[in-house]
């Protein structure tokens, strides 16, 4: 064994080394323990969002029809907005999807015939739709990670915009 001369200290001792090749495989070891990341939404997820997106947009566009003219120029943006945010999910869906379907494509269409021999819907059932697409949206980001949590989240805040500033029209919210 190697003795240090007299009066020679070493710059960097067994014990120092040591103790850093232990460091070196703690630290490796904890990422490997750690949880993994969520796992991106099912298409399925995002595909209920699509619908939710659509359906909104097609009850705006109805409730519209009757609405006096402050009124319909918020729910006419409303269904504008949500006819984007289905555009947008659609972009997504076809990008996760290994085949794409013909479900990005689609667009959404009323008939005349269906939107004058009914009603148009309330405002209150816009505002019901609205604020349960949100809490979709804000629980379904709240599981995801990367691009879709931030499309999902201002998806969810969006909806929640509209519901409670953009069509409150001397209502309470409930």
């Amino acid at each position: 064994m190697l003795r240090p001369e007299p009066g020679f200290d070493p710059i960097v001792s067994r014990r120092c080394v040591l103790g850093g090749v232990a460091l070196a495989v703690l630290g490796m070891a904890v990422p490997a323990c750690s949880p993994p990341p969520p796992a991106p939404p099912a298409v399925d997820e995002l595909e209920a969002q699509l619908a939710l997106a659509r359906r909104d947009s097609e009850l705006a566009a109805a409730a519209a029809v009757g609405a006096s003219q402050p009124v319909n120029a918020a729910l006419t943006e409303v269904a504008a907005e949500r006819t984007k945010h289905a555009q947008a999910l659609s972009t997504e869906i076809a990008r996760l999807a290994v085949n794409p379907t013909s479900t990005s494509g689609e667009t959404t269409t009323t008939t005349t015939t269906t939107a004058a021999a009914a009603p148009p819907p309330p405002l209150a059932d816009v505002v019901r739709s609205l604020r349960a697409s949100a809490d979709s949206a804000r629980q379904l980001a709240g599981t995801s990670s990367g691009y879709r949590a931030g499309l999902l989240g201002s998806i969810a805040a969006s909806c929640t915009a509209s519901y409670s500033v953009a069509l409150a029209f001397g209502t309470t919210p409930s």
